[in-house]
């Protein structure tokens, strides 16, 4: 019989029910909060956005509990869950927000786009963008995206969430009056660039010098799609690869670009969100 691995915190749910479809039932029988697990345009998209650890902080629940619950369901019983391993909704902050005094520069009710069987991370991340040093966004969504409270921590922003009633939350998002984001719309770099200056080495390096378009395009997409979320993506490129920052902006990839030296460029990309 071909073994299995271990079911893990940090594993997103859609891949635990790709290997384990029956678990749909015992996350449901674990807490209400995953019911719309059970309606398949539901679950495509939502399963896709939440690790199992995020998906217990959404529930109230204790993340390896859930963990070790999903395991035995999975009959993988000889499974030690480290409790230190695994996050919970208590590792969060959020902050006091007097929203009479934040002004609110965008407003987004992605449900709508749930419903038709989208991942609404573009379309919020598009609505980031917008967003200046010391405004806020409201976003209503389904459920509480704790997901999306990291990704966007690491762009300046704080919160302030609250459940509305029937399954909805409202989040405002506050950029910080220090802006750390980086320039999105043409991938330049600067001198005070944090992606740069941040000297994390890329955890995967392409060059895609030597191939003629379409081919270095398809190429990187093709290397960001197995990048794990907050891992960076490194390109040697010959040129600026215009065409492709649209696409990186629409999938919410931090992205900058350098010259160094006559057909000579690097692109560096950092994932900071499953966008599959």
């Amino acid at each position: 019989m071909t073994s299995q691995q271990p079911i893990l915190a940090s594993e997103r749910i859609s891949d635990v029910l790709s290997r384990f479809p029956n678990l749909v039932d015992t996350l449901i029988d674990a807490s209400p909060a995953f019911r719309n697990l059970r309606n398949p345009i539901m679950r495509h998209v939502q399963s896709r956005l939440v690790t199992v650890s995020q998906a217990a902080g959404i529930a109230g629940l204790n993340p390896a509990d859930l963990t070790r619950k999903l395991n035995v369901a999975a009959g993988l019983t000889n499974v030690n869950i480290d409790d230190g391993q695994v996050g919970s909704r208590a590792d969060r902050t959020s902050i006091s927000i007097d929203q009479a005094d934040v002004p609110i520069a965008a407003e987004i009710d992605v449900r709508p786009i749930m419903e038709r069987g989208e991942e609404p991370f573009g379309a919020i991340m598009t609505a980031v963008r917008t967003i200046p040093p010391g405004a806020g966004l409201r976003l209503i969504a389904g459920f509480e995206p704790l997901p999306l409270y990291d990704v966007l921590a690491k762009k300046g922003f704080s919160y302030q969430s609250r459940e509305i009633g029937n399954g909805a939350w409202e989040i405002v998002f506050v950029r910080s009056t220090e802006d750390v984001d980086l320039p999105p719309s043409n991938g330049s770099a600067s001198a005070g660039s944090t992606i740069w200056q941040s000297d994390i080495a890329a955890e995967v390096t392409i060059d895609v010098s030597e191939l003629v378009p379409p081919e270095p395009m398809i190429k990187i997409l093709e290397a960001l799609e197995q990048l794990q979320p907050g891992s960076r993506l490194l390109v040697h490129h010959v040129r600026r690869p215009i065409h492709l920052y649209d696409r990186l902006n629409e999938m919410g990839y931090r992205h900058q670009t350098r010259d160094l030296g006559p057909g000579k460029v690097e692109v560096l990309i950092e994932k900071l969100f499953s966008a599959s």
